[in-house]
């Protein structure tokens, strides 16, 4: 790693190489072969990051493997130390880590700013809440035919060595929600960061590093997917995966790893329910922020919109009004609502593709709808139906969708269908109502008058059918990266 490690960007008179971190020091991979990081916001060549060989996985698995073994005896309170020193590593470098996720990604200030700050901030309580992650004590005779000569004591103990797979849209935060959890509950960790988002993430390699953790305890390995990662997720030195990307990745992935504990968060294709009684401006502001913020780049962001004709009718031109004041040349709010470019250029052009196909299928484009290089225009479609890809495949970017139905069983029929189930909206003056409803939807989580989210970061997070595997949230994700360990003892009678 350069020694200008968190020094500006621009000191660097050229791309500089990242070197991958074989556990305590940053090497090159005898593999010679980079692959080049390129910005999104206006194309240039940010870095080249390493592509690592098979062989140099199987190194780290294997020093992991050792390495871990010592670091699940040493003292939680001591692990917990050195993750609190590398939450302030963090806010000590923040000016720096927001600049370079603008850069690397695309976010905008705020976004990025809170990204970071957020990640120090879950580091902590990650730290704080594996002080207090307990197992218990049983006696036999609280069982029918057993009694007090029976006793288990049962530990919580780590699961070995985890593989963490990150995703580009958050490649500070979604690590860290990986990596804080597995070290404080004396795992070991390869990490995987995501291609576009790697300088990023090996700079957090670099935190933890310097707050203390012991050698081999992380290795950051870096490469395109198609050439590690399989081979990642199938090797027998890893006890388990974590995983946030695309339904169809974490799906491929469940299929080949085996027995093994998971814990993934994969696509949603999140709706938002409006029922005839819902505050309208509200509910417009909601969906504006849902549907648009960091274009659409999040798996949380809400993907379409169902009302009665009469509701649909009301919502609609609020939430193009909202839009435009959102986008209009000059306004400071535009960032606040994290408009910014796709990550790549095939990405906004698989964006338009959709937008096409779906106007070519009846769908009318009541705003946007036009893409110029990485940028998409904030797009809302109405006359939109379940079977168009638009909406029958979760579209990573700046869209949403309008569906009229005539009852709100036949939307959430239209929700229930779907093969996503991580959260959806539901918007209404009655609480009450919208609990019982909420009730009815088949995904992870039913937020009632906001958009979807993923925080507070200990709330639980997950998502079912095609969103996800496992459970998150601080106490929650403790809990998984921990298997239970039973002792029996048996007294004499």
């Amino acid at each position: 790693m350069p020694k200008d490690y968190f020094t500006s960007l621009s000191d660097h008179k050229s791309p500089p190489t990242y070197f991958f971190f074989n556990g305590q020091t940053w090497i090159p991979s005898t593999s010679s072969e980079t692959i080049e990081v390129i910005s999104p916001v206006d194309g240039h060549i940010m870095g080249r990051i390493q592509k690592v060989t098979h062989s140099e996985i199987d190194q780290a698995i294997d020093r992991a493997h050792e390495a871990q073994l010592s670091w699940q005896d040493e003292p939680m309170i001591k692990r917990a130390k050195i993750l609190h020193l590398a939450s302030d590593w963090m806010r000590q470098h923040e000016h720096y880590l927001t600049t370079l996720l603008m850069k690397e990604i695309g976010k905008t200030h705020p976004d990025a700013k809170d990204e970071i700050l957020r990640s120090a901030d879950m580091i902590d309580y990650f730290a704080h809440e594996g002080l207090h992650l307990k197992g218990e004590e049983l006696s036999g005779d609280a069982f029918p035919g057993y009694d007090q000569t029976k006793m288990a004591i049962i530990e919580r103990v780590p699961l070995g060595v985890i593989l963490a797979i990150a995703p580009f849209n958050y490649p500070v935060n979604l690590s860290v929600s990986k990596i804080a959890p597995a070290l404080i509950t004396g795992n070991a960790v390869i990490f995987k960061p995501p291609t576009q988002g790697t300088i990023s993430s090996l700079h957090l390699t670099e935190i933890f590093r310097m707050a203390g953790i012991p050698e081999g305890i992380i290795t950051t390995v870096t490469g395109g997917g198609k050439d590690i990662g399989d081979y990642l997720c199938t090797h027998s030195g890893i006890n388990m995966v974590t995983f946030t990307g695309s339904s169809q990745v974490g799906k491929s992935i469940a299929e080949k790893i085996g027995m093994i504990p998971i814990l993934f968060e994969c696509g949603g294709n999140n709706p938002a329910l409006v029922l005839p009684d819902s505050d309208m401006e509200l509910t417009a502001t909601e969906i504006v922020k849902g549907a648009f913020s960091y274009s659409g780049q999040r798996c949380t962001a809400i993907k379409y919109v169902l009302g009665l004709e009469s509701t649909v009718n009301k919502l609609l031109p609020l939430v193009v009004k909202k839009t435009k004041e959102m986008i209009k040349m000059g306004d400071p709010r535009i960032e606040e609502n994290n408009l910014g470019p796709l990550i790549s250029d095939s990405a906004a052009e698989e964006i338009e593709k959709r937008i096409i196909l779906a106007k070519a299928a009846g769908a009318r484009i009541v705003l946007g709808g036009k893409r110029t290089g990485r940028y998409v225009e904030p797009t809302i479609l109405e006359n939109v139906r379940p079977s168009m890809e638009v909406l029958h495949t979760e579209t990573f970017g700046p869209v949403v969708s309008f569906i009229k139905v005539k009852s709100i069983d036949e939307a959430i029929k239209i929700i229930n269908e779907s093969s996503y189930g991580l959260q959806a909206s539901i918007f209404t003056n009655d609480e009450g109502a919208g609990i019982k409803l909420g009730q009815k939807i088949e995904v992870g989580s039913v937020q009632i008058n906001s958009k979807p989210q993923r925080g507070p970061d200990h709330f639980p997070f997950l998502g079912i059918k095609d969103s996800g595997s496992g459970v998150q949230g601080i106490r929650y994700t403790l809990e998984a990266m921990t298997r239970l360990r039973s002792i029996v003892l048996n007294k004499p009678h």
